[in-house]
């Protein structure tokens, strides 16, 4: 009778062991993927804030605007980043706005962020400080002026080509008008 029980408990560990051998795979692979989803979306959320931060400086540089696009869809999980967002963004779309007021907010904006990727060593000063080279500036200044420049010109050359048209135009009329009467 004993031996009949010791077959029994060996089917049943052996039965155990095929369920854990088979189940294993498929468990280890959804918690790889939740593990890879955690991830990307950690590295979406760090790379926006790395761009804000990097940008701050600059905040009408086209990567600093498309990462202040992406956060409603990329932080929609940390209600006090969207707070921060949401006061940052309807102060940006005020006219005659306090250039201090707007950088505590967007400091507020990013001390928000940090907190959530776990940078929370960083100061509130130090989002408030950036760092843009005299050349960078003097480097945009050149290359507005350069566009007002290529401005007048297509302008100038727009209306050199209108009266040139208009000239030819009254010639071949005049033209035309003297085949009439000479006929």
């Amino acid at each position: 009778m004993t031996e009949n029980w010791y077959w029994i408990i060996s089917l049943i560990i052996l039965g155990l062991t095929a369920y854990a051998v088979y189940i294993s795979p498929i468990k280890a692979v959804k918690v790889g993927r939740k593990l890879n989803e955690e991830q990307s979306k950690y590295d979406a959320k760090e790379n926006i804030f790395l761009t804000l931060f990097a940008l701050r400086g600059d905040p009408i540089h086209n990567n600093f605007v498309m990462a202040l696009n992406q956060i409603d869809v990329v932080f929609q999980d940390n209600p006090k980043v969207l707070a921060a967002w949401e006061k940052f963004y309807d102060n940006l779309n005020q006219k005659d706005v306090q250039t201090h007021d707007r950088n505590l907010l967007q400091a507020d904006l990013l001390s928000e962020m940090s907190k959530v990727l776990g940078y929370n060593s960083l100061k509130q000063t130090t989002f408030q400080k950036s760092y843009y080279p005299r050349g960078w500036f003097d480097n945009n200044l050149k290359a507005q002026d350069h566009q007002e420049h290529q401005k007048s010109f297509f302008q100038f050359g727009s209306e050199l080509y209108q009266i040139l048209i208009d000239q030819h135009n009254n010639h071949l009329k005049s033209l035309k008008e003297k085949d009439m009467d000479e006929s």
